[in-house]
């Protein structure tokens, strides 16, 4: 396994790859109801696992905005638009990531996404965006998994957690990868969650290490971690907390709310043995405009994957966060400059600046 940490002017870059079995296919899913010349794939499938990028709930042209229940129906709806033309279905969904843009509707956008499942639900990470494009209400992202019989539900003892606030499993197995929920850092036992954020993300790591240890796994098989945290004068606390935890690369965002009373929240993917896909995090220089940090970030990620043997060509899901979505159209200049074919899948939202950095990247590449 190649486990490498690199830090350079322009940005930092974690990987973790081993060392794959060549061949696995690579097919873009590309439904002919989505409308054509957009710089990234609606869905890419390698072996049994298929990146759906974030589909938005859009208000509609009318003076009044679409309710979040058909916002999050219009989202789902185009996940299932991609998981058709890939040949799955709800059922083979595994995790996905909902983005609001107010954490107001979090309790109808789980009734309108809870009604797609009619038994298993995926593990599932929440959040309030500080921006969605077109000023979506919601925005929805996903995995899934083609080998159903590969597919099953990770539960830890009763009362081990606290009680889930939605339709989502803690965690779920799709073959040799499992996809933790994010949590947070409430006490199962008291109900209560501490008021510094690196007593959260104590607590939170505790439910995360219950979630794997319930799977059979520990810290040491976790392959990437994500942070979130609502406060931007803690996030460089919850990213130390973080780091001291596991070993395997991570990611940082600042983000207006999570769900609950939590200011901070993690989540993990975890594998049995060493894992076939790489995941990267990618911060440039904050020194210049957007179109000078995006292309940064884009260049420093392509050196990167050629000393590990991969390429672009191999990213699979990138997601952009923006701390301005008026910046999408340069943003975007340069992920077509990246990928100006078979690109990969794609979420983007705007964050919670931290300095003058415009974008954050994180990506996952597979064979």
């Amino acid at each position: 396994m190649i486990n490498v940490r690199w830090t350079a002017g322009l940005a930092t870059f974690l990987i973790v790859l081993a060392a794959a079995p060549a061949g696995a296919e690579r097919r873009t899913i590309y439904p002919a109801s989505v409308p054509a010349g957009r710089p990234y794939s609606p869905g890419v499938m390698v072996g049994d696992t298929l990146y759906i990028s974030g589909q938005l709930g859009l208000p509609g042209p009318g003076p009044t905005p679409a309710s979040i229940d058909a916002q999050a129906r219009q989202a789902m709806d185009g996940i299932g638009v991609v998981l058709k033309e890939a040949g799955l279905g709800f059922q083979h969904l595994v995790k996905c990531h909902v983005y609001l843009a107010n954490m107001d509707d979090y309790a109808a956008m789980n009734a309108a996404y809870g009604s797609y499942f009619t038994d298993r639900v995926p593990a599932r990470t929440t959040m309030q965006a500080a921006a969605l494009v077109g000023g979506a209400g919601v925005e929805i992202g996903c995995i899934a998994f083609k080998n159903l019989s590969r597919i099953s539900v990770v539960r830890p003892p009763a009362g081990s957690l606290p009680a889930p606030l939605g339709p989502y499993s803690p965690a779920v197995w799709a073959g040799d990868t499992l996809y933790v929920s994010g949590m947070g850092g409430q006490d199962p036992a008291t109900k209560t969650v501490g008021e510094s954020v690196e007593a959260q993300a104590t607590q939170t790591i505790a439910n995360i290490t219950t979630t794997l240890k319930a799977a059979g796994l520990g810290v040491s098989d976790v392959k990437w971690a994500q942070g979130y945290a609502t406060r931007v004068d803690e996030a460089a606390a919850l990213d130390g907390a973080l780091g001291r935890a596991v070993t395997a690369p991570h990611g940082l965002v600042s983000v207006p709310r999570l769900p609950g009373p939590i200011r901070a929240e993690l989540t993990f993917v975890a594998a049995k043995g060493a894992s076939t896909t790489a995941y990267v995090a990618a911060t440039p220089d904050p020194a210049g405009d957007i179109a000078a940090q995006a292309r940064k970030a884009f260049e420093g990620l392509a050196v990167r994957l050629r000393q590990l043997g991969l390429g672009l060509s191999d990213a699979v899901l990138v997601t952009m966060y923006l701390t301005d979505v008026a910046d999408l159209a340069k943003a975007n200049a340069a992920f077509l400059e990246a990928f100006p074919k078979d690109a990969p899948a794609r979420i983007t939202i705007a964050v919670q600046p931290q300095g003058a950095e415009r974008i954050r990247l994180t990506a996952v590449a597979a064979r």
